[in-house]
């Protein structure tokens, strides 16, 4: 027996407004909403996937510019980490790595510049010390 799509609920056809705006050029979106004084970020992250993180050093950081890790920020407490899974052991996870990494792509610091191109010029000259470590495997 073949049973037709429901018209109203998952895998329904629905009409986007927003097509018209978006195909002539005049859509809106959060990137381009401008609030004075407001900064852009670039995140830093983890080039390696499990390494000891020994330091950071900022390159340029121009005025009104900023480049923050883990110890500027004392009071952020990590999210703990608490899925009712079987065997599944608690796990901090904090915002910006904290003494090692453990993935390719863990945040390291986040880089604010008034604009999104500065903040990643800042993100790219801060150079990571990072011993990469061996690869963690359970059997």
């Amino acid at each position: 027996m073949n049973a037709l799509p429901n018209p109203s609920g998952i895998g329904a056809r629905v009409l986007r407004k927003e097509d018209a705006r978006h195909l002539a050029g005049k859509g809106i979106f959060v990137a381009d909403i401008r609030a004075e004084g407001a900064l852009e970020a670039a995140i830093l992250r983890s080039p390696v996937a499990h390494g000891a993180l020994r330091g950071m050093k900022a390159g340029v950081v121009p005025p009104g510019c900023h480049v923050f890790g883990h110890a500027d920020f004392p009071n952020i407490k990590p999210i703990r980490a608490a899925p009712r899974i079987p065997g599944f052991r608690l796990s901090d996870f904090p915002p910006f790595a904290i003494g090692k990494v453990r993935y390719a792509g863990q945040p390291v610091a986040i880089c604010l510049a008034p604009t999104r191109a500065e903040a990643e010029d800042i993100a790219a000259g801060v150079a990571l010390d990072i011993e990469e470590l061996p690869a963690v495997v359970d059997g």
